[in-house]
């Protein structure tokens, strides 16, 4: 859809900019420990509750690695379980924590069989009789054989199904299909079969005014405010169309971290919300919403039953938690109803849906989303 389009175009540049102090606060709290690398150790004392420098009496604890070391390539845990840190290039050696699968890692050594990479580590020490708790940068290692590349990160059954309520889907069927089926239902689709957009209505002047017969003064209204483009107090309506059968208005709604859009009645100006874009099933009876939660790194799903019009009613809802939806080259999410019912939807194992230079991963699987 090209409103999509027009929230992720908002979108991506306020994520980047997140990212951007993210990682400036995140470097500044490393250059503290790159210093203890060289100098001095900087401690978590239990007792005390506080962070201070001291030293570790010459004495290394560790591989200590500079942050600043050269990375080689950067590579992702392949392994569905999750795998070993190891002291050093040797299945003997001690292991210090575990990846869990998908995890990205900076390789700065390569060996025959395994990688040193590098990796915030926790160490545990006495000093006077007192435990001392110490994270420092260091060179762990991985086996190679344990990682691959981003294009061999995929999501299985288990990782469609996950939801953040660990309950069953008791209303739908969620399956994977082919690329050759989602494409052959997307000639078919019906996104826009139930939406009239003839009859546009324009803003003036920041105003959208909708026709409504028991609304006072004949109308209903709605008020850009139209602030700096990553103002808090900004917000802008877009007119969508009519969806005759229902009586209602159909409008989108922009904030400075959100959207949402609104079903409005004709005759009452009765407002039903809603967080994404509704997909009508072909008989009337229902419609589904699936919105890409980018902040919370989840998928939101909903569906709602038409018992008639301005009889709607929200009969279930979700939250899958590994997956993501993929963008198309023009940023618009790739989510269709098919004529057939279903929902289809390109998506992402979530921990990829950027790719290693911070853009939107192309890559993806397919879906469907149907009724029980």
């Amino acid at each position: 859809m090209s409103y999509n389009n027009y929230l992720h175009t908002r979108l991506l540049p306020i994520l980047l900019i997140s990212c951007l102090f993210s990682s400036c606060h995140y470097f500044s709290s490393s250059s503290a420990q790159e210093e203890v690398i060289e100098t001095a150790d900087v401690v978590y004392t239990q007792q005390k509750d506080s962070v201070e420098d001291t030293h570790s009496e010459g004495k290394r604890i560790g591989n200590p690695i500079d942050y600043n070391a050269p990375t080689i390539k950067e590579v992702y845990v392949t392994t569905r379980d999750s795998i070993d840190l190891y002291e050093e290039a040797d299945d003997k050696s001690a292991r210090l924590g575990k990846l869990p699968y998908a995890e990205k890692v900076e390789v700065v050594q390569e060996l025959n069989s395994w990688y040193g990479i590098k990796q915030r580590t926790q160490r545990k020490y006495k000093r006077d009789g007192e435990e001392i708790i110490l994270w420092q940068w260091e060179k762990l290692f991985i086996k190679r054989e344990q990682t691959g590349d981003i294009s061999q990160i995929k999501l299985n059954y288990k990782d469609l199904i996950t939801t953040e309520d660990k309950k069953p889907l008791k209303k739908i069927n969620i399956r994977f299909v082919t690329k050759d089926e989602y494409l052959a239902q997307k000639a078919n689709a019906v996104d826009f079969d139930f939406i009239n957009t003839t009859n546009t209505i324009k803003k003036v002047k920041g105003k959208l005014r909708l026709p409504c017969q028991e609304c006072k003064n004949k109308y209903i209204t709605y008020i850009d405010s139209l602030a700096p483009e990553y103002d808090d107090n900004r917000i802008e309506h877009t007119y969508i169309g009519e969806i005759p059968f229902l009586n209602q208005y159909l409008i989108s709604t922009t904030y400075y971290e959100g959207w949402d859009y609104t079903l409005i009645d004709k005759t009452t100006g009765k407002k039903f919300t809603l967080a994404a874009y509704p997909y009508i099933t072909p008989d009337r009876q229902y419609f589904m919403t699936l919105l890409d939660n980018v902040y919370e790194g989840v998928a939101d799903f909903s569906l709602y039953s038409i018992e008639g019009t301005n009889k709607i009613k929200k009969v279930f809802s979700t939250t899958f938690t590994q997956w993501a939806l993929v963008l198309d080259e023009k940023d618009r999410e790739q989510v269709f109803m098919g004529s057939d019912g279903n929902l289809y939807a390109k998506v992402i194992y979530i921990s990829v849906r950027w790719d290693q230079k911070g853009h939107y991963n192309p890559r993806g699987q397919y879906i469907c989303i149907s009724l029980k």
